[in-house]
């Protein structure tokens, strides 16, 4: 008998004990979604009190879980078809590029007038005919063009088991705060969305990995001070 069946006690039978062990934990994790969830809704009502618009504070979140790069990318084709509809003059790219006599089909050319546009010790991503590019200003104001490469996606067996709602201590770096800031920064410069941070809530360096992230991405949108 494989060891993939389940396991046989009597004649034509299985292990209730083993059946109950399986829908007791799903029903668990039935329970401890709906109390999130519910959890969730009483956050947005007690903002919504506070005279916030929660659709957009919904949007905000959203927009958090997305790579930088894929994130600027749908910004960018939002602009490209809300003017084709006549809703915008122009999307911010082509005028911005047409302001300083730029051929927005040459992708070289794209790269070195939005040089211009990079903040100091900050970066952008941009893509323009091929694979996203990062353009990243040093502190001496030299601005430096390196291709955005992607990460693996991880495998199976490396997934979070279900139900695992905190992080283990494995999963959180053993660093200092000054070094977590380096981790952040690190981490907006590989393409890795903010809601990332791999510190809990409450630890000291989470806001400093944070700080390093919007330091390294260029973008205070993506996070507040």
């Amino acid at each position: 008998m494989s060891s993939t069946n389940p396991t046989v006690t009597g004649k034509n039978s299985v292990s209730g004990e083993q059946i109950r062990s399986y829908v007791e934990r799903y029903e668990r994790l039935e329970v401890e979604k709906k109390e999130i969830g519910d959890e969730q809704k009483a956050v947005m009502a007690e903002a919504k009190a506070a005279g916030f618009d929660t659709k957009t504070l919904r949007h905000c979140i959203k927009v958090r879980t997305k790579k930088p790069a894929d994130y600027h990318e749908a910004q960018a084709l939002a602009d490209m078809y809300l003017s084709a509809l006549g809703m915008v003059t122009e999307p911010p790219l082509f005028r911005a590029a047409n302001r300083i006599g730029v051929d927005i089909a040459a992708k070289e050319s794209v790269i070195e007038a939005l040089k211009n546009f990079v903040p100091e010790n900050g970066s952008i991503v941009i893509e323009a005919g091929g694979a996203p590019v990062r353009l990243t200003r040093d502190k001496d104001g030299t601005v430096t063009a390196q291709d955005v490469v992607e990460r693996p996606a991880p495998t199976a067996g490396s997934a979070p088991q279900a139900g695992r709602r905190n992080r283990t201590p494995q999963d959180v770096p053993d660093v200092s705060p000054d070094e977590a800031e380096a981790l952040g920064a690190q981490a907006a410069r590989d393409n890795i969305p903010i809601i990332k941070n791999p510190f809990p809530f409450g630890d000291e360096r989470r806001p400093r990995w944070d700080k390093g992230w919007r330091a390294g991405s260029g973008n205070g949108g993506f996070g507040p001070e």
